[in-house]
């Protein structure tokens, strides 16, 4: 179903002492792992060093429908980046993995990965190229992602339980190919949103439909993370309280 490693990036690669480093996942045709929101269905990815649960810079993930379902997720290879310090000492580094993959069944899985302390952020290292390019698919907190990215303001209409959050974006760009994922915590779950261009088509409108279960909750107030892609392989990621 999928074969896992931790692979290390070179000195050059470090940020503020932190060596990166990636979870490298390659799945067999038709399997899929989960991105950190994994929508109606599957797990998340998630790394710990001891208790203490590792910050993954997730990469924009693929849509798929599972059992009808609409999931987030990867599938054939992928690189989930993430920053650590080195173990004091000679301490090997330890890391446990949690994830879930995904065909005609479900499958949990608990990974251990220890690494020798003198590997991290060595003077070279062959996945340097690998890394760079998954750390360009990680949607940027800051910034317009150079394409002039911008969520202009979010907004929730209707009653709990029939509620729509709707979502204005621009860019310097056409948008014709553009997405947007939205997640408000795990009592809340998106759809596909419609997106209408308007203008020139560097402006564009999601709706997204919020679907919350059995019990209906209140969107309104609430914040809303989302991540807004340009179709073009820029991406942004954005958490905005939601206006009546």
């Amino acid at each position: 179903m999928i074969k896992t490693r931790l692979v290390t990036g070179s000195a050059d690669m470090m940020r503020e002492g932190e060596a990166l480093l990636a979870w490298e996942a390659e799945l067999a045709p038709g399997w899929k792992t989960y991105w950190r929101s994994p929508g109606e269905a599957g797990l998340p990815v998630r790394l710990h060093e001891g208790d203490d649960e590792i910050e993954i810079l997730y990469p924009t993930p693929e849509r798929f429908e599972l059992f009808g379902l609409q999931t987030y997720g990867y599938s054939h290879k992928v690189l989930l980046p993430f920053y650590m310090a080195a173990p004091a000492g000679d301490d090997d580094l330890k890391v446990r993995a949690d994830f879930m993959v995904c065909k005609e069944i479900c499958v949990p899985f608990e990974a251990d990965y220890e690494l020798p302390s003198e590997s991290l952020a060595g003077e070279t290292s062959l996945h340097d190229i690998r890394l760079e390019l998954w750390m360009k698919r990680v949607p940027a907190r800051e910034g317009d992602a150079g394409a002039g990215l911008e969520v202009v303001g979010a907004k929730v209409m209707g009653v709990p339980g029939h509620q729509r959050v709707i979502v204005d974006v621009v860019a310097e760009g056409s948008l014709s190919g553009a997405d947007l994922l939205a997640e408000a915590g795990p009592k809340f779950h998106f759809g596909a949103p419609e997106m209408s261009l308007m203008g020139d088509g560097t402006s564009a409108r999601f709706v997204l439909m919020a679907m919350t279960g059995k019990n209906p909750e209140d969107l309104r107030g609430q914040k809303v993370r989302l991540t807004f892609l340009d179709g073009d392989g820029h991406a942004i990621d954005r958490t905005i309280a939601l206006e009546p």
